[in-house]
């Protein structure tokens, strides 16, 4: 007999380190944040982080079959990948704003010679997609910065795309920190008990085609199988332990088949 060890073929958990870089102060306040200024009436907007961390919340309660985290998911979803297709607009007009250059001149990309870097704990797809904003967002700060300084765009043109780049992200941290999570999962609402009579009267019902799992985020977990739709465990029979009816004990057996009969009925009407 061999006297060797037994592999061990399971492995520890995957990890990654994640670090963004930024090179404008725009995209870097936008990563920290706006504090409100309660005496100049500014509103505080919240940052990155605070986003990264309401985004898994969002999954974790969709995780427990939660609706309304759901109905937010979808929300953030469409706002984000919309924003990226705004943000990408901007960034190919801009790309054409450089094609007036002269053929004979060459212009290397613009950089910080000092960018911030941050690191990124993002526990959710959608959060990694508002990094990707936040990103789109410096390279086309650093493109006008750079074409207002070559003269190819005016400060009110650079203004302008500051503004409606700086919009695109801000609505969506905005929109975000309105979430308040609610206790309530899809089995109460078909319950109709106390956390769901609650939650309707809090926020309202949920659309039918969230509820039914028709329209949710393609980033969004697996669907809870309803309760009264979880498939029956099936009933192991031993063969070895099954005694075979008497052929000559007649009444015996019409009585054991009248008694299945009836158990028969009886786990049918519960079923229904």
């Amino acid at each position: 007999m061999s006297d060797m060890t037994p592999v061990q073929l399971t492995t520890g958990p995957l990890r990654s380190t994640v670090t963004i870089e930024l090179h404008t102060h725009l995209a870097t306040r936008t990563w920290t944040g706006r504090q409100p200024d309660p005496a100049e009436q500014i509103h505080g907007i919240i940052g990155i982080p605070r986003f990264l961390n309401i985004m898994n919340i969002i999954r974790l309660d969709s995780q427990a079959d939660n609706p309304y985290a759901d109905l937010w998911m979808l929300r953030l979803e469409e706002r984000l990948l919309f924003a990226r297709a705004e943000m990408n607009t901007l960034i190919d007009n801009m790309k054409v704003v450089f094609s007036q250059l002269p053929e004979m001149m060459t212009v290397e990309g613009c950089a910080s010679i000092q960018p911030a870097r941050f690191p990124v704990f993002a526990s959710s797809q959608l959060g990694f997609i508002a990094v990707y904003l936040l990103t789109d967002f410096d390279e086309l700060m650093r493109k006008a910065l750079l074409a207002q300084h070559m003269a190819l765009i005016n400060r009110v043109e650079m203004n302008a795309l500051r503004q409606k780049g700086g919009n695109l992200i801000r609505s969506i941290l905005v929109l975000a920190q309105k979430y308040r999570r609610i206790p309530v999962t899809r089995q109460d609402i078909r319950d109709h008990n106390a956390r769901a009579i609650a939650a309707e009267e809090q926020v309202g019902p949920v659309p039918d085609e969230v509820f039914s799992g028709s329209s949710r985020s393609v980033y969004a977990p697996p669907l809870r199988q309803a309760v009264d739709e979880q498939p029956s465990v099936p009933v192991q029979v031993d063969e070895t332990s099954v005694t075979a009816p008497d052929p000559h004990d007649d009444a015996e057996t019409a009585s054991t088949r009248s008694s299945d009969s009836a158990t028969e009925a009886e786990d049918d009407e519960s079923e229904t």
